[in-house]
């Protein structure tokens, strides 16, 4: 891998980073209005009213071999972490869904062995130990939230395990189409589907809550995230490796906390910032 190569990885990663660390407290103030079921529904609906220029522009590379890896992909990568991440977000609070997150590269990697047959070595995997060990740290500092931390956790760990599938899919199974082809063909399988549910499900109660046009913007701005995050993360994973695009999950807690100070007035500890540069040291650990 060239300087400039590696250089331009680091860039997108913190870039994706920055984009996927921020749904986290969009979506706390929309499930002020709305159900996590709308909020996951409409986030994917509108996300794909956005891509459907690159939908009509990419359409003739569907085919018959790649039309069940991208139904996969857009399921798994779309469809299922947001349902999963807005479920969370009702049991536990953005800061922590966000910091529990960086348990995806161990899953992906877990994935990517037992069924894609792939390699790793000591210094990749040290790494994703070592950042899963400061991530331990960060998520358990705080004071625990009884039964309801619990399943909260159980939502994320489902919400990433459906983000790693959706990885090794991209990473193993796509090698014809770049990022931007992958991401609108996925959602031209997802975005009928939510927008489908949309139809069968009752929004005057959320049209006629006071948060609503709060938490209608925030439904827009989560969609756009989505836009842009899905098709440079697509570009990171193919452009890398599935381990080092994984990795933004060690820094998507630190954009977590950043807005939980800014926007929620939240406090870091001593124990976070500590968790925080090993997770750092993780991260470079994993870029092979």
């Amino acid at each position: 891998m060239s300087l400039n190569s590696k250089y331009s990885n680091w860039l997108l990663l913190l870039v994706v980073s920055f984009i996927w660390g921020s749904p986290y407290i969009l979506r706390e103030i929309a499930l002020k209005s709305f159900t996590h079921s709308q909020v996951a529904a409409f986030q994917v609906f509108l996300s794909f009213i956005l891509f459907l220029p690159l939908i009509f522009k990419n359409f003739k590379k569907l085919n018959k071999e790649n039309i069940g890896p991208l139904l996969l992909s857009g399921i798994a990568g779309n469809i299922g972490p947001s349902f999963f991440f807005a479920k969370a977000q009702t049991l536990i609070n953005s800061s922590l869904a966000g910091m529990l997150n960086a348990m995806l590269p161990s899953i992906t990697l877990l994935l990517a062995i037992l069924f894609f047959k792939s390699k790793t070595n000591k210094k990749v995997f040290g790494g994703i130990l070592l950042g899963l060990a400061g991530t331990l740290v960060l998520s358990f500092s705080g004071e625990s939230h009884g039964a309801s931390y619990f399943w909260g956790v159980f939502y994320v760990f489902m919400a990433i395990l459906s983000v790693a599938i959706s990885i090794n899919i991209v990473s193993f199974s796509l090698p014809k189409l770049n990022g931007t082809e992958i991401a609108s063909l996925a959602f031209l399988f997802v975005g009928p589907m939510a927008a489908c549910f949309l139809l069968f499900t009752d929004l005057s109660a959320p049209l006629a809550s006071e948060t609503v046009s709060k938490s209608a913007l925030m439904l827009g701005l989560l969609a756009i995230l989505t836009f842009g995050g899905v098709i440079f993360y697509n570009q990171l994973i193919k452009k890398s490796s599935h381990v080092f695009a994984a990795s933004i999950a060690y820094i998507i807690p630190i954009v977590a906390i950043f807005w939980g100070i800014v926007i929620g007035g939240d406090q870091v500890s001593i124990a976070q910032i500590a968790s925080i540069l090993i997770i750092l040291v993780g991260v470079h650990l994993t870029h092979r």
